[in-house]
């Protein structure tokens, strides 16, 4: 009766245990994919990032160069230059 009783309790603990492997196993399996899935979203994130970087600095230098065009502008008209052709109107108010 004895032997009966511990091969009995023996194959409960070994179902528990593979049981809980298995889980495990499937829970780090579940955690491993999910963080290859975020390290690629993170990469393609960076790549935009770098992309909208590059994007920014192009139009920042572009922003300069048509400031600097409108305060050369801007000064010129203050000294009394006008483009050819053009009529100034001069508000009087």
């Amino acid at each position: 009766m004895k032997k009966q009783g511990r091969k009995t309790r023996r194959i409960v603990v070994l179902c528990i245990v593979a049981v809980f492997v298995l889980v495990m196993g499937i829970w780090i399996g579940t955690l491993v994919s999910r963080n290859v899935s975020l390290q690629k979203e993170l990469n393609e994130k960076q790549a935009q990032l770098t992309a909208d970087k590059e994007e920014n600095a192009a139009l920042e230098a572009l922003v300069d160069e048509e400031n600097e065009t409108a305060l050369m502008e801007e000064y010129a008209r203050k000294s009394g230059y006008v483009y050819p052709d053009e009529r100034v109107y001069i508000n009087g108010s």
